[in-house]
Order: C-alpha cells, then structure tokens, then sequence
C-alpha cells in the first residue's frame, strides 16, 4: 500500500507539466554517492542545487534524488565519520547541507501547501545522544507531503522537545536512533516526554539503524511503533491514529 498507493501521490504536487519522460528512473550510482558526499565535506560551499536539478531534468524523480542519492549519501558520511575519516565539524556542516537541500528541493519542485487548522500534527526529534538526523528530514518531507504539519528538532539533549510537547499538542512524536549505546537513553526518555505531552495519548514511533531487524527494541523503549524507511512515515503514523480512534 505504501509503495503503491502513498508515494505516487507524494509526486501529485510537482509545479506545472513536466517534460514526458525520455529515459527510463534511476537510482543513483556509487560514484555519485562518493562524488555528492565530498562536495558536501568541503570546507567552502558549493552549488550541488545546479547539479541535482540537472538530474531531475534527466529524468530522475524527486523521490529518487531523495531515497536514492540524498539519503545514502547521508550514510555514507556517516561511515566516513566512524571510520575517522572526517570530523565532527564537517559531518555536522555537511548535514545541515543536505537538510538545506531537501527544502530547496521542496521549494523548487512542489507547490507550498497552506496549513489546516484541523491537519495532524507530529514532533521529529533525535534520541538523547544521537547525532545523525538526517533521516529525520526525510521523514518530514514525506510526511508535510501527506499532510501533515511538521516540527522538527534537532537537539540531541531533548531540552527542545519537552519544551515544545508541554506548550503545543502533538498527535505523534517521533524519535530517530542510529546508536546501539545509546538505547537505554531513550527508554529513559520516552516515558518522560509522554507525561510532558499535552496530548495524554500521545502516540510515540522511532527509527533509525538501531531498529533495523530489532522488533523487540520497539516495546524496550516504550514505543507503538518503528519506521524502518522514511517513505513509510504517513501510512504508519496514519495507521497508528486509526488504530486509536478505533479503540474509543
């Protein structure tokens, strides 16, 4: 249902006609991972825009630019840092690269969506410790896409958060992890935030790495559920709402 029936609608919103296309999808090539990646670390800017519209003018999809080069290329940094190629300071200019990126890309390819009063709204925040959050920006893509009204924070001690849970209402929040160490953090913290949250039925959701193939990990920290790919974001939040206005 997701592949089929949520992400074709994600490419409903592309601005006017776009050109029939000629060649047929593709998902981007290692050498364009390791190529993006080290125009990121640079130490000066430099115009990747230029590039990835050249791609989508031949013939690859918002999506595919998105799940196909921006997000590997956001794992593929990572490695380069746990392998001590590069530093923190690079990692962390090179992320907030590619979270520019994705909005530029959202700006230049999609029609600006107003806001519904009514419309569900989620919190994304990384677990306490975790530094990786660029699969939360991909999160956010898909879910503004599918309506949702987004807030995002990227503080790592979760001040943000609970500061934000307790002065706004969320229907979801959802936690990333890509660490194992820093598991029992987060099962520390979750029971905190659902009893900061205005919502008393806030719905909780994580992902990330650290549950990859780790079902059990999902009720050790306490939460309804776990998104193993961003693309799966909507359909699980919405499935989660369901299964709440079913129970009353």
């Amino acid at each position: 249902m997701v592949e089929a029936e949520i992400i074709p609608r994600l490419m409903l919103a592309h601005r006017g006609e776009r050109p029939v296309r000629r060649i047929p999808p593709r998902l981007s090539a290692a050498d364009d991972i390791d190529r993006l990646g080290a125009l990121l670390l640079l130490p000066e800017d430099r115009d990747v825009l230029t590039e990835l519209r050249r791609l989508l003018d031949d013939g690859m999809s918002l999506e595919e630019v998105l799940t196909g080069l921006l997000a590997p290329t956001a794992r593929h940094i990572g490695r380069l840092w746990e392998e001590d190629v590069c530093d923190f300071l690079q990692v962390t200019t090179a992320m907030a690269r590619l979270r520019r990126l994705v909005h530029d890309l959202e700006t230049l390819c999609l029609d600006p969506r107003p806001v519904d009063p009514a419309s569900r709204r989620v919190l994304l925040a990384p677990a306490p410790g975790e530094t990786h959050t660029f699969g939360l920006t991909l999160a956010g893509h898909f879910l503004g896409e599918a309506g949702w009204e987004v807030t995002a924070s990227f503080e790592p001690c979760l001040t943000d958060a609970l500061e934000r849970l307790r002065a706004e209402w969320f229907d979801v929040l959802g936690l990333s992890l890509s660490c194992d160490v820093h598991v029992e953090r987060l099962a520390a913290a979750v029971p905190v935030l659902r009893r900061a949250s205005r919502n008393r039925d806030l719905r909780v959701i994580v992902g990330g790495p650290a549950f990859a193939g780790r079902p059990d990990r999902i009720r050790l920290v306490g939460a309804d559920a776990a998104v193993e790919d961003a693309r799966q974001a909507p359909g699980i939040l919405q499935g989660l709402l369901d299964l709440r206005i079913r129970a009353c």
